[in-house]
């Protein structure tokens, strides 16, 4: 009996002094900077670039554009019928379709 007691008193104390070191320190998520690469007034994003890909007439892929911007972790995919895709890291998602001549 003595020697749990003793490891149980053990676990608590460790528990106690070791919950402040597991806190850290979150203040610096308030001080963070915005994204230097986000779109600019005019709609235009300077931080995407364009992916090169190699696919051929009847390959998959071939007619899509695809661009990235690696730091803020984003992806823009536009289809051969001009479909927008978006993808903020968590997969494709259907944005904006294409403008329907009249």
């Amino acid at each position: 009996m003595r020697t749990t007691t003793l490891l149980a008193t053990i676990a608590v104390l460790g528990a106690a002094l070791g919950a402040p070191a597991w806190a850290g320190d979150h203040h610096h998520k308030r001080e963070r900077q915005p994204q230097a690469s986000a779109p600019a007034q005019t709609g235009y994003d300077h931080g995407m670039q364009v992916v090169a890909h190699s696919a051929g007439p009847g390959q998959p892929g071939h007619g899509w554009q695809y661009f990235s911007d690696p730091n803020a972790q984003r992806a823009v995919v536009i289809s051969p019928q001009g479909d927008y895709y978006l993808s903020q890291g968590r997969g494709l998602r259907w944005v904006a379709a294409a403008q329907q001549q009249a």
